[in-house]
């Protein structure tokens, strides 16, 4: 009897390691991956070229309206930040205000929208920790809260408070 109590917490993790390190059932060695195919990313994010300033002021100068640049720049979600000098030179170069002005509106809406994005993360962090802080008061209310694996300290833990040792 004492030879089986013996033998079984060897015997137990040898047969869960040759449990995983077994060949899949339907007899392969190893499990294949399935990939995606260029023409399937390719459908998942298109590479749409990005508009710089350049190109911005040579579309103006080309004719375009403000209308058709606006449009130009929601179809590749350009996103650009001028400074104010740059501002300036763009207009000298004949860029409309309408572009200019809806350039920094979509940057505001897109600052917004990281902000909100970034917060929501902490948030959910936040409640993570705090559900994981409540589980362990949780645990520590318990009557048969093990003390050897919990906050307290010494090999023992006394209700009326303390460390003692003995058996």
């Amino acid at each position: 009897m004492t030879v089986h109590r013996r033998l079984f917490p060897l015997l137990l993790p040898l047969a869960l390691l040759a449990g995983c390190a077994s060949a899949p059932p339907d007899g392969t060695a190893t499990p294949k991956l399935a990939r995606l195919t260029p023409e399937q990313m390719q459908r998942l994010a298109p590479d749409t070229p990005k508009l710089g300033f350049p190109e911005l002021v040579a579309m103006a100068k080309s004719g375009m309206k403000a209308d058709a640049i606006i449009a130009r720049l929601k179809e590749t979600q350009t996103r650009l930040d001028p400074t104010p000098s740059q501002v300036l030179d763009l207009t000298r170069q004949g860029l409309p205000v309408a572009v200019l002005d809806y350039l920094h509106e979509y940057r505001e809406k897109a600052l917004r929208a990281d902000l909100a994005t970034t917060l929501t993360e902490k948030e959910q962090q936040n409640a993570r920790e705090v559900e994981a802080v409540r589980q362990q008061e949780r645990l520590r209310a318990m009557p048969y809260y093990d003390p050897f694996w919990g906050p307290r300290w010494g090999p023992y833990y006394r209700r009326g408070g303390g460390v003692y040792y003995g058996w």
